[in-house]
């Protein structure tokens, strides 16, 4: 994989991220605005769970990116 394909990859995949994020949001509103306070709460914990495995997911992406720029593009 060339730096172009990659660089073109990520971008794809930050701009999934970025409309995961807006869906984070609306469900969060819908979640308080439709259920009772203790049902919005475990909705919301088993969504925090998640977002936690995608932070994970998001660090070993970048992680994995700096080891790309620093080998193929030289990059300190």
């Amino acid at each position: 994989m060339n730096a172009v394909e990659y660089h073109t990859g990520l971008t794809k995949f930050f701009g999934q991220f970025r409309g995961i994020a807006t869906n984070y949001n609306q469900i969060v509103r819908l979640l308080n605005a439709n259920f009772s306070e203790k049902k919005a709460s475990a909705y919301l914990y088993k969504l925090e769970k998640q977002t936690a495995e995608m932070k994970e997911l998001l660090l070993k992406v970048l992680i994995i990116t700096d080891e790309f720029e620093k080998k193929y593009l030289n990059k300190e």
